[in-house]
């Protein structure tokens, strides 16, 4: 593979990365854009959401601080809240800010 070649292939890589990440914050406004309540099609999406966890930083650091702030605004009333999850959305959901609120 030619230099040209490899600068070529960096750059796409960036770009993807990019655009990955920019579709992440995208999410990330819908999450805490409600931060009293859970309308019905958000337990799918913080599952989807949660995936991208295995990305890269700057990805996984944007998905940290998105649900460490979803936390934040929604553990009072969670005892309510948790009851539009599944329990395997609510497995993942937990393993995520129960991680998190160990180490802040």
């Amino acid at each position: 593979m030619s230099t040209e070649e490899k600068k070529a292939l960096r750059e796409r890589a960036r770009s993807t990365m990019i655009q990955r990440h920019a579709g992440v914050l995208g999410l990330a406004s819908l999450i805490l854009a409600f931060p009293q309540s859970v309308p019905r099609w958000m337990p799918d999406l913080l599952v989807d959401y949660a995936r991208f966890m295995r990305d890269p930083t700057p990805i996984k650091t944007t998905v940290r601080e998105t649900f460490a702030q979803f936390w934040k605004t929604h553990q009072d009333s969670w005892r309510t809240f948790k009851l539009l999850f599944t329990e395997d959305q609510l497995q993942t959901i937990m393993s995520l800010v129960v991680g998190m609120s160990y180490f802040a």
